[in-house]
């Protein structure tokens, strides 16, 4: 049986710190503040502890605030200048037509954003499939719920997970996968199969 590449999107596929998550960071703290009624430094702590607790600030602020998540994702990340704050990973498409198999995106980012970031990227036709967060009915990685919706959804059995966020991975190893750690940390979980500190070691290791 062939095996299956996942790959997460965002700091995996494309460097998200240096250019656009400060930019949606700002319109989530701009959205929190104004449907919370919170200040801004307010809001940012609230984005935070979500992001910790839940894997993604969307999920708390439906448990907790019961926002409307397809207005919320919309409002957050419609971006101008799209196109200039995408930074691809380097070599990524040398990865991507290197590795042999079904590849399927599966990201706790909207269908339409990661759209966006594959064309800009030029390597959406690398990909079988796409998994986004409407998707999971808004469940976030790393929710088993999540992975058992994605799962059942492409029906795989054997795979290859590549995340650079390791809590997303010990989920993907409950459930049989093998783990692949996109990071430049220390530590060493049991649950993780494979570190890289770089998106092309997946064909020069």
């Amino acid at each position: 049986m062939e095996y299956t590449w996942i790959f997460d999107l965002d700091n995996t596929l494309h460097d998200v710190q240096k250019k656009i998550f400060p930019v949606i960071n700002q319109k989530i703290n701009q959205y929190i503040s104004k449907v919370v009624k919170i200040n801004l430094t307010e809001a940012n702590g609230l984005r935070q502890k979500y992001w910790c607790q839940y894997g993604a600030t969307l999920e708390g602020l439906i448990k907790h605030h019961k926002i409307n998540p397809t207005k919320f994702l919309e409002e957050t990340h419609t971006l101008i200048n799209f196109e200039k704050l995408v930074v691809p990973m380097l070599d990524l498409i040398k990865v991507l037509s290197s590795i042999n198999g079904q590849k399927i995106l599966y990201t706790n980012a909207p269908r339409n954003y990661a759209n966006k970031v594959l064309k800009i990227c030029q390597i959406e036709d690398y990909f079988d499939g796409l998994f986004s967060i409407e998707d999971s009915n808004f469940r976030a990685k790393p929710s088993a719920i999540s992975m058992e919706f994605f799962l059942k959804k492409y029906k795989i059995k054997k795979a290859y997970f590549v995340d650079d966020v390791k809590e997303n991975l010990e989920t993907a190893n409950q459930f049989g996968l093998s783990t692949i750690w996109l990071t430049n940390e220390e530590e060493s979980p049991s649950y993780i199969d494979k570190k890289i500190s770089k998106l092309s070691d997946l064909i020069t290791n």
